[in-house]
Parts: C-alpha cells; sequence; structure tokens
C-alpha cells in the first residue's frame, strides 16, 4: 500500500527528485564535454583588444572572430611583457616566462654601434632559456607545427620559420626561411602541393601565403600544438595608424585568414578536438615623432661619432667609441653602458634623462633605472629604460636632431601599464565551457592557460593558467 502523504511533503519530493535528475544531467554533459587533443594559436600582431572589445564601434566585418568570441573566452585585454614588442611577447606566450628568465629582450639582437652591425634578430629557439610549449609538448609525445612563429628556427616537427636575409631580396630571405625549414624540404613540399602560394604577396602583405603554410601542415600533419604568427596588421597600423580604414580593412582581411585555417581543420577531420586561440603581442598608439637619446649621448661625451659616407655616398653619423648606447625597439630604449663600474657615465646618465622625465617636450614619460627594470622582468643588461611620451617613438640615431618626425603613424613598445594599450586573447574550442568576458589577464598566462588544457607541463612558467571553465 502506497503511504498517503500531504500534499506539500510530495510536491517537495517531486522537486527534490527533479533537482537530482538535472545535476545528474549536468554533471554527465560536463563529463561527456569533449577535452581538447589539439591547440591552433594564431597570434594577430598588433590586434589591439579594442577592436574586439566593440567590434561595432569600428564598424567590423569580423564573423569568425566574433563567433569564437560569441562561444568562447575573452579577455578584457592582455598586459604585455616589457619590451612590449614582437619577440620577447611570443617567447613570454610559449614559456610563460618574462624577459629576464627567457632571454628575449628584444627583436632585434644588440651590437656595438662601433662595431660590424649585422641586422640580426633573436631568430633561433636555441636563444629561448625557458622550457617552450613547444618542448612541454614532444615531451608528451605530442606532434608540433609552426608558421612565422618567431624565435622558433629549429624547433618543432613542421616549421616553416620566421627569418630573412637582412638587407637581402626577397628570393634571398625564402632562401633563408626554406633552409631553416624543418624537416629540410617542408618549403619545397609546400610549393609543389601550392602553385598560388605566393600569388597573394605584395610588398605590404604576407598573410595569404603564411596562411597556406599553415593549411598544408594542418591538413596534411596534423599537429596537436599549432603555433601561426600573422602580421599585415602590424605592418599596416605602423604604415597608417591604427583604427585607420586601412587597418580595419586589413583586419577584415585577417578574419578571412582565421576562417581559412579553422576549415582546413575541418576538412582534416579535428577541428571539433582542436581548442583555439586567437592572441596578439601588444596594443598600438599613434605616433608623429621620434626621440633619439643616442643624440643625447653623443652631445655628452658618452659615445664618440664621426661622419661617415654611406654605400649609397651620403653622410651618416658612425659611433667610433662608446661609454653608454642605445637598444631601441619601436617605443622602447634600453641604454647599454659599456662598463658598469663606471659610476661617473651611470650618474651622468641618471641626471640627463631624469631632467627629461614627464617634461614637456622632451619626449620622455618615464625614466626607469636598472633595478625597476628587473623587479618587472625586463633586460638584466639595460641600465636605463626610456618610456617615450604619446606620439612619439625611439629612434637608434646619434647624429642630427634629438626630436624628429617619423615615418611611421603608429608604433608599440610603451611600458605595458597604459590601459589603453593591451593586447587581445580569446579562447575557444573544447575545454573551454565558460561564455563572455574575463578580466585583463598577463602575456606569461597564456602559456600555462594551453599547457593546462593539453594536460603538458610548462616547467619554468611563473604566468598562472586562466580558468576556461565556468
Amino acid at each position: 500500500m502506497t503511504p498517503n502523504f500531504p500534499k506539500y511533503i510530495r510536491v517537495f519530493a517531486r522537486l527534490t527528485l527533479i533537482s537530482i535528475c538535472c545535476f545528474v544531467l549536468a554533471v554527465f554533459a560536463h563529463a561527456q564535454q569533449p577535452g581538447a587533443k589539439r591547440a591552433l594559436i594564431i597570434s594577430i600582431d598588433g590586434l589591439d583588444t579594442r577592436y574586439i572589445q566593440d567590434p561595432d564601434k569600428y564598424g567590423l566585418k569580423i564573423p569568425t572572430l566574433r563567433r569564437l568570441i560569441a562561444n568562447g573566452v575573452t579577455a578584457k585585454g592582455m598586459r604585455s611583457v616589457y619590451p612590449s614588442v614582437t619577440y620577447p611577447n611570443h617567447t613570454a606566450l610559449v614559456t610563460g616566462t618574462t624577459p629576464s628568465r627567457n632571454g628575449i629582450v628584444g627583436n632585434g639582437i644588440f651590437e656595438d654601434p662601433a662595431g660590424t652591425r649585422t641586422g640580426a634578430w633573436f631568430w633561433y629557439s636555441t636563444s629561448i632559456k625557458a622550457d617552450t610549449l613547444w618542448d612541454s609538448a614532444s615531451r608528451a609525445g605530442m606532434t608540433f607545427g609552426s608558421v612565422s612563429w618567431p624565435v622558433s628556427v629549429g624547433a618543432g616537427d613542421w616549421n616553416v620559420p620566421e627569418i630573412w636575409a637582412p638587407g637581402g631580396s626577397v628570393v634571398e630571405s625564402r632562401r633563408a626561411t626554406s633552409e631553416n625549414s624543418r624537416p629540410r624540404g617542408l618549403v619545397e613540399e609546400i610549393e609543389r602541393a601550392d602553385r598560388d602560394l605566393y600569388s597573394g604577396v605584395t610588398a605590404d602583405e604576407g598573410d595569404d601565403m603564411r596562411t597556406r603554410f599553415a593549411e598544408h601542415i594542418i591538413r596534411n600533419k596534423a599537429p596537436n600544438l599549432m603555433l601561426v604568427h600573422i602580421f599585415d596588421l602590424d605592418h599596416f597600423e605602423h604604415e597608417h595608424g591604427p583604427f585607420t580604414k586601412e587597418a580595419i580593412s586589413i583586419l577584415e582581411k585577417t578574419d578571412g585568414y582565421v576562417a581559412r585555417m579553422l576549415k582546413a581543420y575541418e576538412e582534416a577531420g579535428t577541428l571539433q578536438e582542436t581548442a583555439v586561440f586567437i592572441t596578439s603581442d601588444h596594443g598600438f598608439k599613434p605616433i608623429s615623432k621620434n626621440i633619439n637619446p643616442g643624440v643625447l649621448l653623443a652631445r655628452e661625451g658618452l659615445a664618440d661619432v664621426e661622419t661617415v659616407k654611406d654605400d649609397s655616398g651620403r653622410d651618416r653619423t658612425a659611433v667610433k667609441t662608446w661609454k653608454a648606447a642605445v637598444y631601441p625597439n619601436a617605443a622602447y630604449c634600453a641604454v647599454y653602458v659599456k662598463d658598469w663600474k663606471d659610476e661617473a657615465s651611470l650618474g651622468q646618465l641618471r641626471t640627463m634623462f631624469k631632467e627629461l622625465e614627464g617634461k614637456e617636450g622632451s619626449g620622455i614619460h618615464k625614466v626607469y633605472d636598472a633595478t625597476e627594470v628587473r623587479l618587472m622582468g625586463g633586460d638584466p643588461l639595460a641600465a636605463f629604460v626610456l618610456d617615450p611620451a604619446d606620439g612619439y617613438s625611439c629612434g637608434g640615431s646619434y647624429g642630427g636632431e634629438y626630436i624628429t618626425e617619423t615615418g611611421s603613424k603608429g608604433t608599440h613598445g610603451y611600458h605595458p601599464d597604459r590601459n589603453d594599450f593591451l593586447a587581445s586573447f580569446i579562447a575557444s574550442g573544447p575545454g573551454v565551457t565558460r561564455r563572455g568576458k574575463i578580466d585583463v589577464i598577463d602575456m606569461i598566462d597564456v602559456g600555462p592557460t594551453i599547457a593546462k588544457l593539453l594536460g603538458i607541463e610548462l616547467r619554468d612558467a611563473t604566468g598562472k593558467a586562466v580558468e576556461l571553465g565556468r
């Protein structure tokens, strides 16, 4: 015989049973959420977070990025490491460490201004002094593909690296890429498979080619970890300024490249098991002028200069000897000293730059000394770092005027504490169950986030994994 319980008890029992069923179904659904077996990281160089925070403000036609945003996690912004330039931040992203730990302190390698200049950048993965995502993936038996990722030459299973012949022709630079691809012959393989590989390359655009390289690797090699660096947007922002019609137009074109890479995963049958990360390395600010700290060094006797003829017969200023030298990277200027025991020169530098700090028309917003630079994880060799004021970048000249007009209309490199100068972060796909915006994160958080999603470990990371679940 069924007990005749009061009505309110029967109602309560039904509601309790329904709640339990809903909970069980929710747990089951969460348990059935497929995990990510693969990860695609597309770095859109120069993608300031303001583009994706309010795309309607700029009338942006970016359906692929909008879909990833709607179905995933988007940070309100991402703080770069210092300097906020390409190579240090791409290295921070894959190591979870700052430049002081991983050794990549700029784009180009500092070269003695009185010596032979090669124009070399930090191209080789052996320059990185910290554990990388590709190291970690390899230990776990995972495969790694890469296209134009900074500081990656020599790494990976399938890698079309970023490297060129400084001062050389297009043909010489393509040869450098081919000779440093991994495995050797990969570029030639893709050239044979895609007769239109270079058809979209112009003096200003190369992302169609980079996308074609990536599509081939994705379709034919199926890497567990895929890193792609595309940077036409960065070029157009330097050339025309950020948030201009030219920059917006190329960003809309970039959205199409992202769509093509996702389509390649779909065609390979691996899209449903691939987590997608859209990142950038820095924000962007408009400029019209350069500061040239080297001119001040020469005036103060900290660099001995002379006028010589360049290869085209024009006059240029050359450094003969130096006590202090500049190491410019866009709107970032480190000042090196030849002898750290030279207290007189260090004192002279401190007095000179501090007198200009924050002064209207000086072009210098902030001066950081060596201790401050080290505390922020910056270049351990820098005696001082000059952070230009808004509207200014940093030049490397030792002759002429201290402040000059610049041919560029936009740049980066500034201290990342400026709120109008944040990079972008979007995550979507398997393993990403949370929807909507999260607070500002740090560049060094991205590597640990990807590592956690793939179940691998970044041994040296100091960043923290971003919570991608609800």
